[in-house]
Formats: structure tokens, sequence, C-alpha cells
């Protein structure tokens, strides 16, 4: 594995936890009144969603283009409106 491809995995991480600090129930309340709100909600619904399939799918072969292959079926599957 590249050590460039590390060092995503770990600013990924750590800019998800950041994110998920703020990610408060006030704030999901309040982005459920409106509509715009909502749509970013189902955005970040959506996100995690690809994210923890991601993880799933993924396995530890070096077949890269097989787990690209998963990924973009559920992405067809589950994609947005």
């Amino acid at each position: 594995m590249s050590s460039s491809s590390l060092a995503k995995a770990h600013f990924i991480a750590n800019e998800i936890e950041k994110l998920a600090d703020q990610l408060k129930p006030s704030v999901i309340r309040a982005a459920r009144i409106e509509k715009e709100g909502q749509k970013d909600l189902d955005r970040i619904e959506y996100a995690l969603g690809t994210i923890g399939k991601a993880l799933i799918l993924t396995d530890y072969s070096v077949d890269e283009q097989k787990d690209l292959d998963k990924l973009e079926e559920f992405r067809e599957l589950h994609g947005k409106d």
C-alpha cells in the first residue's frame, strides 16, 4: 500500500471525526425544518452510506477494478434522485 493512500485514510478519518462532532441534534433538527436543510441531511446520509458500503465491499485483495465495480453497482442501486 502506498504511503499516499495511507495518508489519505488518516486525513479522511480526522476530518470525519471533526465533522461528526459538529452534527449535534440541534443542527439536525434545524436542518429538518427547511427544504434545503433536508436536502443537506439527505446528502449526508447518502455519503455516510457510501462510505459504509465502501468499507464493507472493498476486500483485502488487490483487484481494485472488482472493488470499483461493486461500489459503482451500489451507487446505481442507491443513487440520488
